[in-house]
C-alpha cells in the first residue's frame, strides 16, 4: 500500500465520523490498543483493534503505510531443524480437548524429533487472496510455546482467548474475504533454519463451529 492510499483510507475513516485519536484530545471512540486508530476505523483498515502493530514490523498501525503487511523478516539459514510441520490447517479445525469441531483458524501441528525440548519460536505467515491478489503478512514471536523432546505441540492462531493460543487479526482477509486463499507459514526456532509450508483454503470465509 502506498502512503497516498494509506492517507486516503484514514481520511475516509475520518469522513465517516471515525476520527483518529490525537495526543491531548478527548475522544468518544474506543482505541483498545492505543495505536491512535479507533477500533471502528481498524475495521476499515483491516487491522487488529487489540494489537497496536498488526503486522509485527515494529511500526504502530497509525504510522505504518501498509499496516497489515510486512515482508518475511526471518533468516532462512541455519542448522537443519529437528522439527517438522506435521499438519497445517486453515479450516475444518477440531478441538481435541472438547472433542468437537472448532471455529476455522490457522493451526500447525509441529513434531520434534530431537532429544531436547525446543523453545524460542517465531512465525511468519502470509495470506494471499487469489481473486484480488492482495497479500497480508504477519510476524509474531511465539513466547511460551515449546515442544517436548520427541513430542508434538500445536500452534493456534485465533482470537487468543485460550491460554497458549496466539492472536490473529480479526479484520484480515482470512476472515473478511470470501475468495480462495493461499496461506504460507514459516516457522523458526532459535539456532535452526526455519521450515515452511503452503496451504490452500477453499472459497468462503472462516466458519464458526457448529
Amino acid at each position: 500500500m502506498t502512503l497516498k492510499k494509506h492517507i486516503s483510507t484514514l481520511a475516509l475513516a475520518s469522513i465517516l465520523g471515525l476520527t483518529l485519536a490525537s495526543p491531548g484530545v478527548s475522544q468518544t471512540t474506543t482505541d483498545s490498543d492505543g495505536d491512535g486508530v479507533p477500533d471502528a476505523s481498524e475495521v476499515l483498515l483491516g487491522t487488529d483493534p487489540m494489537v497496536a502493530d498488526t503486522d509485527g514490523d515494529g511500526v504502530n498501525d497509525l504510522a505504518d503505510t501498509d499496516p497489515a503487511f510486512m515482508a518475511n523478516p526471518i533468516d532462512m539459514t541455519g542448522t537443519p531443524a529437528p522439527f517438522t510441520i506435521k499438519e497445517a490447517l486453515v479450516e475444518n479445525n477440531y478441538d481435541y480437548a472438547a472433542k468437537k469441531d472448532a471455529t476455522d483458524h490457522l493451526e500447525l501441528l509441529v513434531s520434534n524429533s530431537g532429544s531436547a525440548a525446543l523453545s524460542g519460536f517465531s512465525i511468519y505467515y502470509s495470506i494471499k487472496d487469489t481473486d484480488t491478489g492482495k497479500v497480508e503478512g504477519t510476524f509474531r514471536k511465539l513466547d511460551g510455546f515449546s515442544i517436548p523432546a520427541a513430542g508434538e505441540a500445536r500452534i493456534h492462531l485465533d482470537d487468543g482467548a485460550v491460554a497458549g493460543h496466539f492472536r490473529a487479526n480479526p479484520n484480515g482477509i482470512y476472515i473478511t474475504s470470501q475468495a480462495a486463499k493461499t496461506v504460507t507459514f514459516v516457522l523458526k526456532a532459535d539456532g535452526f533454519a526455519p521450515v515452511s509450508i503452503d496451504v490452500a483454503k477453499d472459497k468462503g470465509g472462516a466458519e464458526a463451529a457448529d
